[in-house]
């Protein structure tokens, strides 16, 4: 973590630490994952007291702006509820903007699901102070995140279905639709490879790719419309040949009979529409 990013954090941590209202913290994000460089942003967790947990986030942006910071944007997850309230900030500091997000977490309605998640996996390393030893009790209920799951015969029928609309947006030029359609063959492609490659079990999809083959990680880096159209016949014949091996791999990881019927009508069509 930059040097003075981390002195902000810390100077954060020293105020709110302090609050009566504040009855726990702990870290969140990469550097509880040992990934933490440079370039990474602040994610903490704060316990709060439930008769004041919807008056807080005006006692959290006083914190930050009494560390010689000043607030120039927040933005609130549109999950926000009585339960959690997640806001990411960016904070000017001399300079610098840095990104710094805190997590308010409801000690009366610690069961919500997204509460559950941002102390699933937490470990004593994580834990910045304790006050009432609840933070504790989290850690020691040992909840564990999950692999990545997902329908694979369903994917396999998105990905063509969306496939076959590629060759008419390329012969019209339809910049926008076929940009949008590569985009679902993108997400389509990345849950296919998740659930045969997954190694981690917590973190989001781009989180997760991290740790996926290198091979497999290349098979998703030409899923992109160029404004001129320039190379992408040739990326989309590389995507779907990619798509239908890995598909045939994942069926096998999983114990799965594949067909290739599908892939192959599909890919001779769109050779011989393009063409």
């Amino acid at each position: 973590m930059n040097r003075e990013l981390e002195k902000i954090k810390y100077n954060f941590i020293d105020q709110v630490k302090h609050m009566n209202n504040v009855l726990g913290a702990w870290n969140f994000g990469s550097e509880t994952h040992n990934l933490s460089d440079d370039y990474s942003d602040v994610d903490i967790v704060l316990l709060i007291d439930g008769k004041q947990f919807n008056q807080f986030t005006f006692l959290l942006e006083r914190c930050l702006e009494n560390i010689n910071t000043k607030i120039i944007l927040c933005w609130p997850e549109r999950f926000n509820n009585e339960a959690i309230i997640n806001n990411g900030y960016l904070l000017l500091s001399g300079s610098n903007i840095f990104q710094f997000d805190v997590f308010l977490l409801n000690i009366e309605k610690l069961d919500d699901s997204m509460c559950r998640l941002h102390y699933t996996g937490l470990k004593e390393t994580d834990i910045i102070f304790d006050k009432t030893g609840i933070v504790n009790k989290l850690m020691k209920l040992h909840l564990t995140g999950n692999f990545w799951s997902d329908d694979i015969s369903y994917l396999e029928k998105t990905y063509w279905y969306h496939a076959n609309m590629t060759g008419k947006y390329l012969k019209r030029k339809d910049y926008f639709k076929l940009n949008h359609v590569l985009h679902t063959m993108y997400e389509t492609h990345i849950s296919m490879l998740l659930v045969g490659f997954d190694k981690i079990t917590w973190g989001g999809s781009a989180n997760k790719l991290y740790f996926i083959p290198i091979e497999k990680q290349t098979h998703l880096k030409k899923y992109y419309c160029p404004e001129n159209l320039e190379g992408i016949e040739q990326n989309l014949i590389s995507c779907l040949r990619w798509f239908q091996t890995d598909t045939k791999e994942v069926y096998n990881l999983k114990g799965l009979e594949y067909s290739a019927y599908l892939g192959d009508i599909v890919i001779n069509n769109w050779i011989k529409e393009i063409k």
